[in-house]
């Protein structure tokens, strides 16, 4: 596989971080909810792990997403139009996710009225409590994360399909550089990034 044929270094090193942080918060987020209101100590550290952690994600993001406006993909290989269009349309469905979450998870937190911490560093509160907000982001940030795992569900699927029909697709986002069976780039030059 040649280098033009695969995702840049930065796009891979950042995909595979992002995706390890998103397991590892969507697991933590599913588990926190089950820890008890009382004592309030291991809840509160739990939550506050998790928003922190969800900020570094939102960083990464927009790294990732500064990277790759500036950084074109490589092409696919030939495949049907229907799943070129489906591949475009799930990324964009996880990007859009991965920033909407943290968003409304963090503004969620500054409209509960209490403070937001990150990693122990209390961040300045800029908006009064508003219970109406707080619930409202509450539900955006659950219903974004349902969306969010659907998508990687797809995502995943997709992968193990082009992984199994060993056309190099997957090796594009491969952490390793070995030899792939080359792949014939699709017929359009013209890409959405």
């Amino acid at each position: 596989m040649s280098r033009s044929d695969r995702y840049t270094t930065p796009a891979v090193l950042l995909h595979w971080l992002i995706a390890a942080l998103v397991l590892a918060q969507v697991l933590w987020g599913w588990w926190m909810q089950e820890i008890p209101k009382q004592p309030v100590g291991p809840r509160v550290d739990a939550y506050n792990l998790h928003k922190s952690v969800g900020l570094v994600i939102f960083a990464l993001m927009v790294m990732r997403l500064a990277w790759r406006l500036t950084h074109r993909p490589p092409a696919f290989p030939a495949m049907p139009h229907w799943q070129e269009r489906l591949a475009h349309a799930t990324h964009a469905l996880i990007y859009v996710a991965l920033f909407v979450m943290p968003i409304a998870g963090y503004l969620g937190s500054v409209f509960s009225g209490y403070p937001v911490k990150w990693f122990g560093i209390t961040l300045p509160s800029w908006a009064p409590r508003v219970d109406a907000l707080k619930d409202a982001m509450s539900v955006l940030h659950l219903v974004t994360s349902i969306v969010l795992v659907a998508a990687l569900v797809l995502h995943l699927a997709g992968a193990t399909k082009h992984m199994l029909a060993r056309d190099g697709l997957v090796g594009r986002m491969s952490l390793r550089r070995r030899a792939q069976q080359p792949f014939k780039p699709a017929a359009s030059p013209l890409r959405a990034p």
